[in-house]
C-alpha cells in the first residue's frame, strides 16, 4: 500500500477518504437525485473537489454536516427557513410554480412578450455564454461572402496554428495525434519495403513488408528487438540507414510540433468566472450576476465594462460604483453589477422604449491571486428587440436551453444565515440549542452565510407596467 501512495499522485489522505465515503455517497445518490455521475463525484471527493449535495441542515462548521433535499422559503425581513423533502422530486413538486406556463412558443404580441421571454430557465447553463455559442450567436448572424474567401487571411501556417491551439478541440487534436502516429508507422514501412524491394530483396508475399513494418517501430522510438526478440537479419543497406534516420527526424519534428500545441493550449487562461445566464432590469437599475468558480481564486484590479447596442449605435453602460471596476473580489460570494438607470444614464435619456436595445454585452478582466489574467465575457439578448424576433436567431437556439435574456425582474436572493429547518421561532443565535442537532456544542466558527447555488440563475419575473411614466 505504501509503495502505491509513492507512485499515486494524490494524498493518501485524501484517497482513503474517498474510499471510505464511497458506499455512502452511493446510498444518498439513491435518495438525492443528482446531474453528477458517481463516478465524477468519487473523483472529485478523492481530489479534494467540491462534491457535495443539498441543503445544510446542521451548520457547516461541524464535521459531516448533514445535508438535506429541500427549498428555501424568504419570509418577512431577513427570515429565511429551509424546508426539507425526502427526495428532490418532492423539491420539485412543492416549488413547481402553477402560475408560470412552460412553454417553447414564440409570442409575437408586445403584450405577450418576445420569444421566450417567460420561460423558466431550469439550470444555470453556464455555457450559453461559451465562446461557441457567442461566436455562433453574433459572429455567426454574418457570413462574408466575395471573390476569394481565402484572401482573409495574412498567412495559411498562421491559419492552420490558430486552428490547432485555438478552435480544435481537445478530444479532436488527440486523436490526429493518434492517427498521424499510426501513418508514420504505416508510411515509414511501406517506403522501406520499397528500398528493399529496389536492393533486390525478394517479397516472398508478406514476409518483407513484415519485417519492415518491424524495422519502422524504430521509428516511433519502440525497440523492436526488446519486444519480438534479436535474431539475425541482413545489415540495412546505406539507403536504408538514410530513410531511417530521415523518418526519425520527421518523427521528431511531429513530436516537438505536438508538444508545442500542448503547451501553448496549457497556457491558455482557465475560465474563473461564470456570469448568470440571464440579466435584470427595472426601472432603477440593470443588474449583472457573476460568480468566481473557485473559492480559493482571489481576483485584483476587476475591470468592468458594460455596452448596449441598438440601432447600430454602442453606448456605454457605467457601473454604479463610479469606478470602472472593483480593487479585488473573493470566490466565495457571488458578484451583482448594477447600472444605475438615472437621468445621465444612455437607457432613460437616449432611449423612450428598452425595446430598440438589442443587446448588452459586459466583459471582466482581472488578474488572479498566481497573477494570471482572467477574461470573461456575456451577451443578453432582449426578447423583444429585433434580434431575437429573427427566425435565424430562434432557430440557433431550438432545442436548446433559453438564450441569454434581458429579463425585467429580480435576482433570486442568494443569502441565508444558517436556520434549523422548520424553526417557527426564527433565527437562533450561536449559543443556542438545537433540537434538530446530537450535540449541544455552541456554532463558534465560519461561515457566517449559507449561499444558496440553485437561485443563482433565478429571476423573478415582472410584467413591463402599461404606464407611461416608466421610464424602461
Amino acid at each position: 500500500m505504501q509503495t502505491f501512495f509513492r507512485t499515486f499522485p494524490l494524498r493518501p489522505e485524501l484517497f482513503l477518504t474517498a474510499l471510505q465515503s464511497a458506499l455512502a455517497v452511493v446510498v444518498q445518490t439513491l435518495v438525492m437525485r443528482t446531474t453528477v455521475s458517481s463516478l465524477e463525484r468519487l473523483t472529485r471527493r478523492a481530489w479534494g473537489l467540491p462534491c457535495g449535495s443539498g441543503f445544510y441542515a446542521e451548520h457547516p462548521c461541524r464535521r459531516n454536516a448533514k445535508r438535506v433535499p429541500g427549498y428555501l422559503e424568504c419570509g418577512a425581513g431577513l427570515s429565511t427557513t429551509l424546508h426539507q423533502k425526502d427526495s428532490w422530486d418532492d423539491v420539485e413538486s412543492a416549488t413547481r410554480p402553477s402560475e408560470v406556463k412552460h412553454t417553447t412558443e414564440t409570442p409575437h404580441t408586445s403584450k405577450q412578450g418576445g420569444p421566450r421571454e417567460f420561460e423558466t430557465r431550469v439550470g444555470h447553463d453556464f455555457h450559453v455564454h461559451s465562446r461557441d455559442s457567442i461566436i455562433n450567436s453574433t459572429s455567426g448572424g454574418g457570413v462574408w461572402e466575395g471573390r476569394d474567401d481565402c484572401l482573409r487571411s495574412v498567412s495559411l501556417a498562421e491559419d492552420v496554428w490558430h486552428v490547432l491551439t485555438v478552435d480544435m478541440s481537445l478530444f479532436r487534436l488527440l486523436l490526429l495525434e493518434i492517427v498521424l502516429e499510426f501513418l508514420m508507422m504505416f508510411a515509414s514501412a511501406l517506403v522501406l519495403t520499397l528500398i528493399g524491394a529496389c536492393d533486390g530483396v525478394p517479397l516472398g508475399g508478406t514476409t518483407l513488408l513484415h519485417q519492415k513494418m518491424l524495422l519502422a517501430f524504430t521509428t516511433v522510438r519502440i525497440s523492436s528487438d526488446s519486444i519480438y526478440g534479436w535474431q539475425e537479419k541482413t545489415p540495412s543497406t546505406n539507403a536504408e540507414i538514410f530513410t531511417l534516420a530521415l523518418l526519425g527526424w520527421l518523427h521528431w519534428l511531429l513530436l516537438s510540433v505536438a508538444g508545442a500545441v500542448i503547451v501553448a493550449r496549457a497556457l491558455k487562461p482557465l475560465q474563473q468566472v461564470a456570469f448568470a445566464p440571464d440579466c435584470v432590469y427595472d426601472d432603477s437599475n440593470l443588474s449583472i450576476r457573476m460568480m468566481v468558480l473557485r473559492k480559493d481564486v482571489i481576483l485584483y484590479d476587476l475591470q468592468v465594462r458594460i455596452q448596449a447596442f441598438a440601432g447600430g449605435e454602442i453606448y456605454d453602460l457605467p457601473i454604479s460604483t463610479g469606478t470602472g471596476g472593483y480593487a479585488r473580489w473573493t470566490g466565495v460570494f457571488p458578484l451583482t453589477m448594477k447600472h444605475k438607470i438615472d437621468d445621465k444614464s444612455p437607457l432613460r435619456k437616449d432611449f423612450t422604449d428598452m425595446n430598440k436595445i438589442t443587446n448588452i454585452a459586459v466583459t471582466v478582466t482581472a488578474i488572479d491571486s498566481d497573477g494570471k489574467p482572467v477574461f470573461g465575457m456575456a451577451e443578453y439578448y432582449n426578447p423583444r428587440g429585433w434580434v431575437a424576433n429573427r427566425p435565424e436567431f430562434q432557430g440557433w437556439f431550438s432545442g436548446k436551453p433559453v438564450y441569454p435574456r434581458m429579463l425585467r425582474g429580480k435576482f433570486g436572493d442568494q443569502f441565508r444565515f444558517f436556520k434549523v429547518p422548520n424553526d417557527e421561532r426564527g433565527l437562533r443565535h450561536a449559543q443556542m440549542e438545537s433540537q434538530a442537532m446530537e450535540t449541544k456544542t455552541p456554532v463558534t466558527g465560519p461561515p457566517v452565510f449559507l449561499l444558496d447555488f440553485d437561485n443563482f440563475h433565478v429571476v423573478h419575473n415582472e410584467i413591463p407596467p402599461t404606464n407611461i411614466d416608466s421610464p424602461v
